[in-house]
């Protein structure tokens, strides 16, 4: 047995052997490579011929039977027009015509930072969320019966009233004989569908925004909000415990730390939102130096893990910091990102309840997943937009200007439906907290750039005063 090992390893070891081996390998190695350059190849032509080849097949473009077998619905337009209506032909098309904008956007569409799992996956998602503003466009022109009648032409299931649910009828924690036991109250109030959304939900948003302060500051104003708001939206209406507690501090916690061991675990890079940083640098920071020297000697089933999830993360995971309180401008900016993260969340409850929408219908998902797709993309060209030396040069991204049109038209949208269905006053102590809470801001802000303005100018002047005394000095020395 020890003869057959030396024989089978000296013949191994032959320089024929070795030569076939190493031609081996490297065709091996050249395969991932190919098929990589094939798949993020566009193909623009041949998907051009194969979409139109599917198109004609789908729609039977050359099938002369096909047209006079379907089944029309007569309607009467403007004027007493006769016209014919297929209700299944036209949710195809608008499905098909959806489709094929999809498909141009993955060829033709706007490249963006994510690349991965593959750039055209992001291509589509900026087009899905365009067409969504055309459809919230279009929505926004009809009356509120239309609008919902509209909705209910796609979805058979939709163009009811939902019911009203408030979880503050009853806040006592121990109720004795309750048919979920003593704490039942506490158990039926947080142990529903919406705390996994409450988790799911900032687990998204600490993806997109990276940073603990920003995200906390972001819980605790959305909280305020559904105060505010709770005399139009009966679902706003919570328990001290369930707003404080069980939100906050369980769901929103638990969300946003997941969000971010998901950033350290891939190995996110620093980014300064201080302002002080005038350039965007991809230096890595001393937290992702020791995550790195870490990596290298981890187990390799984590070093697998990771690649894994870095399939689906862009191909650099920044690592937002944000400082607010750098600056009143700085703050500011702060401030707008985390306005237009509240209109989003108050736009989910608000569209549901005025277009009739359950939250777990397939549109309300659908929205949220355009919304989370773009939301990485957007803050990441709002960040570059503000860091611009120029700002009055700047350009904000494609993307983030996108989300910034879709949000205002939903709010109007909103507001347009909803005339009718938000009818109570604003209660008194509503109004002058928030009056009180944004004048006495106003003031702060402007007192601390009058501050900054002066520490500014004092140094200025110092330099001015050392060079004038030098210059005294040497005079007095030559005399």
């Amino acid at each position: 047995r020890r003869r057959r090992v030396v024989v089978v390893a000296a013949s191994s070891s032959s320089p024929r052997r070795r030569r076939v081996a190493s031609q081996t390998m490297a065709r091996v190695s050249q395969r991932p490579a190919a098929f990589h350059a094939v798949v993020r190849h566009p193909h623009t032509l041949t998907a051009l011929a194969v979409g139109a080849i599917a198109l004609a097949v789908v729609t039977h473009a050359f099938d002369t039977t096909a047209h006079g077998a379907q089944a029309h619905g007569a309607s009467h337009g403007a004027g007493g027009v006769r016209f014919d209506v297929d209700a299944i032909g036209l949710r195809r098309g608008v499905a098909g015509a959806l489709g094929s904008y999809a498909a141009y956007s993955a060829l033709q569409g706007p490249a963006t930072h994510m690349t991965r799992p593959h750039v055209a996956v992001w291509k589509i998602a900026h087009g899905m969320f365009t067409a969504y503003l055309l459809a919230l466009v279009f929505l926004l022109f009809q009356t509120p019966k239309g609008a919902r009648e509209t909705l209910r032409f796609f979805w058979s299931d939709l163009g009811a009233p939902l019911p009203t649910k408030t979880y503050g009828a009853d806040c006592r924690i121990y109720v004795p004989g309750h048919r979920s036991g003593i704490f039942g109250n506490v158990y039926e109030t947080c142990f529903d569908v919406f705390s996994l959304a409450h988790v799911l939900g900032w687990y998204g948003k600490a993806i997109a925004i990276r940073d603990w302060g920003l995200l906390w500051a972001y819980s605790v104003a959305f909280e305020l909000c559904e105060l505010t708001f709770e005399h139009w939206q009966p679902n706003f209406n919570e328990c001290w415990w369930d707003m404080w507690v069980w939100d906050v501090m369980m769901c929103n916690l638990l969300g946003i730390t997941a969000g971010m061991a998901t950033i350290k675990f891939l190995q996110g890079r620093m980014y300064d939102w201080s302002g002080k940083t005038k350039t965007l640098t991809a230096t890595p920071s001393v937290e992702a130096k020791k995550a790195t020297a870490a990596s290298s000697s981890a187990a390799a089933g984590g070093g697998r893990l990771r690649r894994v999830f870095s399939i689906f993360a862009p191909a650099s995971l920044d690592k937002y910091t944000w400082r607010p309180t750098d600056s009143p401008a700085r703050f500011t900016k702060c401030a707008f990102l985390v306005a237009c993260g509240l209109a989003f969340d108050l736009n989910t409850f608000f569209l549901k309840h005025v277009l009739w929408m359950p939250p777990t219908h397939v549109a309300t998902n659908a929205r949220l997943a355009l919304w989370f797709t773009m939301s990485n993309i957007a803050i990441r060209e709002y960040y570059v937009f503000i860091e611009s030396p120029d700002m009055s040069a700047a350009k904000l991204g494609a993307n983030a200007w996108l989300a910034l049109a879709v949000l205002v038209v939903e709010v109007l949208v909103v507001v347009k439906n909803g005339q009718d269905a938000f009818t109570n006053p604003w209660p008194r102590h509503i109004v002058w907290a928030w009056t009180i809470a944004g004048v006495s801001t106003v003031v702060y802000l402007i007192q601390w750039q009058r501050r900054l303005n002066r520490e500014n100018g004092a140094k200025a002047k110092a330099p001015a005063r050392s060079s004038s005394s030098s210059s005294s000095r040497r005079r007095t020395k030559a005399a």
